[in-house]
C-alpha cells in the first residue's frame, strides 16, 4: 500500500468517525421545541463573519 492510498484512506476513516459521533447532536439539536434564533450557528451557518461598522 502506497503512503498516498494510506493517507487518504486515514482521512476518509476520520471524517467518518467524526460525522458518526456528531449525528447524535445533529438530530438532537434539530429536535428542540424553542425556537434557537439567528445566531445560532448551528442553524444558522455563516460562511464569512458580518462586518460591523
Amino acid at each position: 500500500m502506497s503512503t498516498l492510498t494510506y493517507a487518504i484512506g486515514l482521512i476518509l476513516v476520520v471524517i467518518t468517525l467524526a460525522l458518526i459521533v456528531a449525528t447524535p447532536f445533529a438530530l438532537a439539536h434539530s429536535r428542540t421545541l424553542h425556537d434557537h434564533g439567528p445566531a445560532c450557528w448551528w442553524c444558522h451557518p455563516r460562511l464569512l463573519p458580518r462586518k460591523r461598522r
